[in-house]
């Protein structure tokens, strides 16, 4: 089982390799970068240094667009829709949503210029981060659902809505991952889809051009029995044995509400049985210094920390 952290990142090489030390002593494979959109513009560093810093201990560097067009994870403050506010999602009634929307193809082509420049840099993959369906009415969705069935957007029923947004999801992931696998045939292609989002999970690991797929279960916060873990994971496991894809897990260290840091071990053993191809742990240090901070980050780094010596063995 490979093991990794996500790594919100600083501009300065310096502090860089202190944390990126930190994550290969814990015997970790992979480092993945949560880049955000500013970070390609104004914060360069992070892009720029990490690969090699990474390299030099061992470890992997992968990179996560982070909040990129303000839809795809958490972060978002994205650059790209104070340039091009024509990407913006459209509600039913036309007015103008913070996120942008993903089947417009001006933000296609901003998220494969990032990729470019992480190629250029030395990333050995990147993540397509929590793609999900979205309910919106721009022109380029408009354009889509007509082509696709022949009627106006505006007008289809909830049955028909739910295909086209479902059908978006792995239309967005199939160009990406088709992108990187046209230009750049060496870099991993991951993708991980949200439990909320199961009916999503085989289409995408159909896709010949995704390498590696898996889902992140973060009930840290929440009073279910971890137990209940299983039949999600080898789902998953399943589905990506079935398509001959590697299997992924997300274990959570962001946001843990206080005296919930012993669910993180819990949940940790279980993926720990499960024994995907790949266990990552989101994200450095309880995620300290973000509004998606644990209430006691020492504390969840701490577990999230013994969750990861134990699935090396350590």
């Amino acid at each position: 089982m490979r093991t990794g952290v996500a790594y919100m990142g600083h501009h300065n090489p310096q502090h860089m390799k202190t944390d990126v030390r930190d994550i290969q002593a814990l015997g970790c494979d992979d480092i993945l970068l949560a880049a955000q959109e500013n970070d390609f513009v104004y914060m360069t560093g992070k892009v720029d240094f990490f690969p090699a810093i990474a390299k030099d201990q061992g470890l992997r560097p992968l990179a996560v667009f982070w909040g990129a067009l303000n839809v795809f994870g958490g972060g978002r403050s994205s650059q790209f829709l104070l340039e091009c506010p024509q990407a913006h999602q459209v509600a039913r009634d036309g007015s103008v949503r913070p996120a942008g929307c993903y089947n417009h193809p001006e933000a296609v082509a901003r998220i494969k210029t990032m990729i470019d420049r992480i190629a250029g840099q030395g990333f050995a993959g990147y993540f397509i981060d929590e793609p999900s369906p979205i309910d919106c009415y721009c022109s380029s969705c408009a354009k889509l659902f007509e082509r696709l069935f022949f009627s106006a957007l505006i007008k289809a029923d909830e049955q028909r809505l739910r295909e086209f947004r479902n059908y978006c999801v792995i239309h967005y992931i199939q160009a990406i991952a088709d992108y990187i696998k046209q230009t750049y045939p060496a870099m991993e292609t991951m993708c991980c889809l949200m439990p909320g989002d199961r009916q999503l999970w085989n289409d995408a690991a159909a896709l010949p051009n995704v390498d590696n797929l898996g889902t992140d279960i973060y009930w840290v916060n929440e009073d279910v029995d971890v137990a209940g873990m299983k039949p999600l994971v080898r789902d998953m496991a399943q589905i990506c044995a079935a398509h001959q894809k590697k299997h992924h897990q997300w274990l959570q260290a962001w946001g843990v509400q206080p005296g919930r840091e012993e669910r993180i071990k819990a949940q940790g053993e279980i993926l720990i049985q499960e024994n995907p191809s790949a266990l990552y742990v989101w994200a450095y240090q309880g995620q300290v210094g973000t509004s998606e901070s644990c209430a006691d980050p020492v504390a969840a780094w701490a577990a999230a920390c013994e969750v990861l010596r134990r699935a090396k063995g350590k």
